[in-house]
């Protein structure tokens, strides 16, 4: 038995939430960096919907670390799916880091992988197949790279207000794949958008 949850929109997050609604982030009209220079490395852009936020959550550099490689995730793994479908992706990495058998930060789990003598990943041998495949891992700038850093920020700072939608999933495929090795069905806990969520 499992759910399965189809194109939700953008805006379910009271639905998904332990306490039935999620503290709301201002309304700024433009985005704005939170380093001081115009010209920034692509790990060091954060939007936000506006203005720099005053909390103190971003002044940690390892914290920023975190959210960007949290980004870059919902980015190449779900970024034109629902909130649900990106949140569904989120919440892999969450419990991940929660398990004894994973690394236990956010860019550890995600960038896990078979690497070379050099340290460099081995093509098609990460977790996260986007981080190993060959291709560039700077995302275009446009509206949905922002969403992703957005929603990224939101998950970081209200992870624990969320209910796990995944149902404690920790691998997932996307659906027009066959199923791995892994995939058994009595494990599989959720259908969302594009992609099957297992616990293992």
């Amino acid at each position: 038995m499992f759910l399965t949850f189809g194109n939700l929109g953008s805006n379910i997050e009271s639905s998904i939430t332990s306490n039935g609604h999620v503290p709301q982030t201002p309304n700024f009209a433009t985005a704005a960096t939170i380093v001081p220079n115009d010209i920034a490395e692509p790990e060091k852009r954060f939007y936000w919907g506006g203005e720099i936020m005053p909390m103190l959550e971003l002044s940690n550099a390892d914290n920023q670390k975190q959210i960007m490689c949290m980004a870059k995730n919902i980015f190449f793994e779900a970024a034109t799916e629902s909130t649900a479908g990106q949140l569904a992706v989120t919440q892999v990495v969450l419990n991940r880091v929660k398990s004894k058998y994973y690394p236990n930060t956010v860019c550890g789990v995600i960038q896990e992988a078979r690497r070379h003598a050099n340290g460099l990943p081995k093509r098609d041998q990460c977790q996260f197949s986007w981080y190993c495949d060959g291709r560039g891992d700077e995302p275009r700038e446009g509206r949905l790279w922002t969403q992703a850093q957005e929603l990224a920020k939101h998950i970081f700072l209200y992870k624990d207000k969320y209910v796990d939608i995944t149902d404690g999933a920790t691998h997932y495929h996307a659906k027009y794949i066959d199923d791995p090795r892994w995939a058994r069905a009595d494990r599989r806990t959720a259908t969302i958008d594009q992609h099957h969520f297992f616990r293992l």
